[in-house]
């Protein structure tokens, strides 16, 4: 029993709830509890992803054996905390034990959460005004949630918390919202995500009861059904209706959360209207739960129906997407909504990954969804700094020239957007890459528009450097002709920014140290749906073998 993965969970939410219960008094004494809680979180983040990375696989290797996809490497399990679910067929009832553990994905993620969850918090102090504690307090309470999403081993579990973690955004969005009707955002964000959280509780349930048509008990552990799923692929049992409804349900509810084409309208409303410190981390970490959600439950548990009713159908909305928020992206002037639909063109590229069922694909997606995690975040600390000095920032000609004034800025700036363009020697430049190489052994028509999608990104991001940092001399003037003053970032603000950097850095210069941690568990899971893709596609490797033909 591992208690370093329920304090990831109790640390940050019995923090919150100390700050809500203290009041107003000691505002500042507060505001620095919540920031050590912030950080003891990070460290607990830190010393669960060592513990995964030189944990031994309990996988025989037996041949013929069949062994589950989904094994955590470091687990905890409540003896006491045991239950019997009301929900049965033919009298059988469902058992749910509390339980939790971590394997090389989710340790990755569970890091990204303590990364961002730490520096969100960290920055508040100087850009949050006005009820400052309890901003802090709501920030750890939806960190704690996401623990339990990325740490869950069952079915119960994971909906449980990943429902929570609406109840502090809403407060977060509608509470400390400054720019364009943030009433109005929270409310779509509530009705999204409720509509979404309908169809997927539905099909979670089907899978709960879904062993028992291969005659075996149901079960909501992750592992169990896993190991049932590599089963009926091993014995090549042919999905049925109840399959292929179940992979709709949870698509369609995990499709809202990661905002795929055409369920993403809620995201450019609620980036655009929440604070620029919140949506940093609704993008980079949030946003991620719907891609999570496909990559540990609808992939491993649905591998056949998958590949048959859906694998094309989401995967051209994935490289759709790309091309269409680049474009979007391009038309703007407001930066929120520049970083709004540019956050959802490289969504697609995770989701374009995830839908090759390959080993490179999945590989990719996984180091691209903390990668993208990374520079989202940064981008947006720097979106509210910029704010901070200057109220809304356009990309119109009075907002140019802030490189003079902010060389600090500008630089960091410079090198999150050539990261978010896919700059090789940057991290975001590896996870674009194995995710285009994981399609292209599948559709390379897919990849052609991916690739218009990376050049478009380029154009974005090089059309917000040279509109902000460049094309003034002088001092910068406002509309009214009025002189516009203010300081370089202060080491508090760099200080994120400069360590998320360095991490970007040394991924894009180290990828497989980094992929180390994960790549065991996403090549086990390549191993059990990459020959059911080339099934279905029989002609999925042609690309791949013509291109290595001198």
């Amino acid at each position: 029993m591992n208690l370093m993965i329920p304090l990831l969970i109790l640390v940050p939410l019995a923090s919150a709830l100390v700050i809500f219960f203290s009041g107003p008094r000691a505002n500042k004494g507060l505001v620095a509890f919540g920031i050590l809680a912030a950080l003891l979180t990070m460290l607990l983040s830190i010393g669960l992803c060592f513990q995964v990375y030189q944990a031994p696989s309990s996988l025989t290797g037996v041949p013929g054996v069949v062994e589950p996809t989904i094994e955590p490497k470091v687990t905890f399990v409540s003896e006491t905390l045991r239950f019997v679910l009301p929900i049965s067929v033919g009298g059988h009832p469902i058992d749910w034990q509390l339980s939790f553990g971590a394997d090389g994905i989710s340790a990755l993620m569970v890091l990204l959460t303590g990364i961002i969850g730490f520096f969100t918090i960290w920055l508040a102090q100087s850009q949050i005004k006005n009820r400052i504690e309890t901003y802090i307090a709501l920030l750890l309470v939806t960190i704690s949630m996401l623990m339990g999403v990325f740490l869950s081993t069952d079915l119960v579990s994971f909906y449980i918390y990943f429902e929570a973690v609406l109840i502090p955004l809403i407060l977060l969005i509608h509470g400390w919202g400054d720019g364009k009707n943030p009433q109005a955002a929270s409310k779509r964000f509530l009705l999204f995500t409720l509509a979404g959280s309908i169809p997927m509780v539905v099909g979670l349930i089907s899978l709960a009861m879904s062993p028992q048509v291969h005659g075996q008990p149901s079960t909501v552990s992750f592992s169990e059904l896993s190991r049932i799923a590599s089963q009926a692929v091993a014995s090549g049992i042919p999905i049925g209706s109840k399959d292929s409804w179940a992979v709709w349900l949870l698509l369609l509810g995990f499709g809202i959360k990661l905002a795929i084409l055409p369920l993403h309208t809620w995201l450019p409303m609620t980036y655009a209207a929440a604070h620029p410190n919140t949506t940093s981390l609704i993008a980079s970490v949030v946003a991620k739960l719907g891609l999570y959600g496909i990559l540990r439950i609808v992939i491993p548990l649905t591998p056949v129906a998958l590949s048959i009713e859906a694998q094309m159908v989401i995967g051209t909305l994935g490289a759709i997407v790309i091309v269409y928020g680049a474009l979007i992206a391009l038309s703007k002037d407001n930066l929120r909504e520049v970083l709004a639909f540019s956050s959802l063109s490289h969504v697609g590229f995770i989701t374009l990954g995830l839908m090759s069922l390959t080993r490179e694909g999945l590989g990719g997606a996984a180091l691209q969804m903390f990668n993208h995690g990374l520079i989202t975040a940064a981008m947006f600390w720097i979106l509210s700094m910029l704010e901070q000095r200057h109220g809304p920032i356009s990309l119109k000609s009075q907002d140019r020239g802030l490189a003079a004034q902010y060389p600090k800025l500008a630089v960091l700036l410079v090198f999150f957007t050539l990261a978010g363009a896919g700059l090789p020697g940057l991290n975001g430049f590896v996870g674009e890459l194995l995710t285009m190489s994981g399609m292209m052994r599948v559709c390379g028509t897919l990849v052609a528009i991916a690739v218009l999608g990376t050049v478009l990104g380029a154009w974005y991001g090089l059309r917000i450097v040279q509109r902000l940092l460049f094309g003034s001399d002088g001092p910068r003037i406002d509309a009214h002709g009025r002189a516009l003053a203010g300081t370089d970032l202060q080491w508090k603000e760099w200080l994120p920014l400069v360590c998320v950097g360095l991490l970007c850095l040394y991924i894009g210069l180290f990828p497989m140290r980094t992929m180390k941690l994960f790549q065991p568990d996403t090549d086990r899971l390549a191993r059990l749906v990459e020959p059911v893709s080339k099934q279905t596609h029989r002609d999925m490797d042609t690309l791949a073998v013509q291109s290595t033909n001198p």
